[in-house]
């Protein structure tokens, strides 16, 4: 078994310069100094400037003005690790979206040498800004109703991501940056989804507080990130009307969610708070989740999809308002995963199902960003503090939606139905009355 170097040999060997390629040379590193990075440099006393996560330990450098991020494996990352960065970099060029929504990477076989082996690294371009856990304690500090604003600016990066048919893999909270200009990257691509390596699996299945509670090595497709955004994004959404959920719920790993919150949906304090939310929009989006949690771990449908196939099935009258519980020992045999019968009316006892339509998120190319359901009342004022971008907008369908919606295509019901049936029976009535009276009349002149 071949045993790969932690950080401290790694980082000895980037001391030492043990490394060769082009990409490379002329890199200078950063040291961890007493007020902050800084340049090497001087005696060269100091650690490297580093982040250590559970594959990997990154080194960051410059060669002149531009960022340099080396990360070096510090366990095996598979067979397809190689051909996932190649076919990657060949899709990031192909698609100039996806370059500014993924960090650029390229794997070398031969990168740091320690003592006479070769070790495979991944130069990477260094994002420079917060990571998204720290925007979000920024933006809570100065004015927390901005997270709607970054809640959409997440929802685009993510539309943009399925646009370029690329999955991430492990969203979550430290690979996700949002730079000086307000755009979010992503780092960490180890577990990257596209179709040219979709038969070479990452060993990974992200980060516990983000991911499926049920999500196995061979959940992975272009679905995969769904889950984890819409946990990303219900949390950005819940946190801009209640910023006290910060100092609740988070933990240093996570925005709100734990994956004992994911693990046990309506079974944790968490829960209950989000279903009383003061956003009714919140609310909407809770049962949502609890049902992602229930179902699989791939659910096959992009984040757009997902919202606008939630938004129809609630104004068609298939789901029930978000306040209602799941109903005890449900047997979540009815789900909005399964395809219903072809003459099965709603089941007003289950939580919700979709309607029977193709796939959404198409229409998204061209939508005019006027009117969308997570918006304020009043054009909002950008936090001077934070540059947004005008991200492409996703889940174009939940426009000009309003809780009336949902009562249409439900059947009548209360006095309503007792006057349909009050009407039903007195036209019978008159009419066998009609009938009555005819055949009378004709007995009395045939006799």
């Amino acid at each position: 078994m071949r045993i790969w170097p932690d950080d401290g040999r790694f980082e000895a060997a980037v001391r030492r310069g043990s490394y060769w390629h082009p990409r490379l040379t002329g890199v200078t590193f950063d040291r961890e100094g007493p007020t902050g990075p800084e340049r090497a440099g001087g005696d060269g006393s100091g650690p490297l400037l580093h982040a250590l996560g559970a594959s990997a330990v990154v080194f960051f450098g410059r060669r002149g003005p531009q960022g340099v991020a080396l990360r070096c494996p510090t366990r095996d990352l598979g067979a397809g690790a190689t051909r996932r960065y190649e076919k990657l970099a060949a899709q990031r060029a192909a698609h100039p979206p996806l370059a500014a929504a993924l960090a650029e990477a390229e794997w070398i076989d031969q990168g740091l040498e320690i003592d006479g082996t070769w070790w495979p690294v991944i130069v990477m371009e260094r994002v420079e800004g917060r990571s998204l856990a720290g925007q979000v304690e920024h933006v809570l500090g100065r004015r927390p109703a901005g997270l709607h604003r970054l809640a959409q600016d997440w929802a685009g990066f993510v539309a943009a991501l399925g646009a370029a048919d690329v999955a991430h893999g492990d969203l979550q909270q430290n690979n996700i940056f949002v730079t000086a200009s307000g755009r979010l990257k992503a780092v960490d691509l180890d577990g990257v989804w596209l179709p040219a390596v979709a038969h070479l699996p990452p060993d990974e299945t992200g980060h516990r507080h983000y991911q499926h509670p049920r999500r196995r090595r061979g959940d992975w497709g272009r679905t995969v990130d769904t889950f984890s955004a819409l946990v990303i994004y219900l949390s950005l959404r819940a946190l801009a009307v209640e910023p006290d959920l910060w100092g609740l719920y988070h933990n240093g790993e996570n925005l709100v969610f734990t994956d004992d919150d994911l693990a046990h949906p309506d079974q944790t304090p968490l829960w209950d708070r989000l279903n009383s939310s003061p956003d009714q929009d919140v609310r909407r989006l809770v049962p949502l989740l609890r049902e992602l949690c229930h179902g699989p771990a791939d659910p096959g449908w992009d984040l757009a999809g997902l919202l606008e196939g939630y938004r129809r099935a609630r104004s068609e009258g298939l789901l029930r308002s978000a306040s209602l519980r799941r109903p005890a020992g449900h047997d979540d045999v009815s789900r909005w995963w399964d395809e219903p019968e072809e003459a099965a009316p709603p089941d007003p006892d289950t939580a919700w199902s979709w309607p029977d339509e193709a796939a959404v998120g198409a229409g998204l190319t061209g939508h005019d960003d006027v009117s969308r359901w997570w918006d304020e009342p009043e054009a909002a004022t950008p936090d001077p503090n934070t540059a947004w971008p005008d991200e492409a907008a996703v889940g174009a369908g939940l426009t000009g939606y309003s809780d009336a919606d949902e009562g249409a295509g439900a059947a009548l019901s209360g006095p309503a139905r007792v006057l349909a049936y009050v009407a039903v029976f007195l036209a019978v009535f008159g009419a066998v009355l009609v009938i009555v009276y005819r055949a009378g009349l004709l007995r009395a002149l045939v006799s």
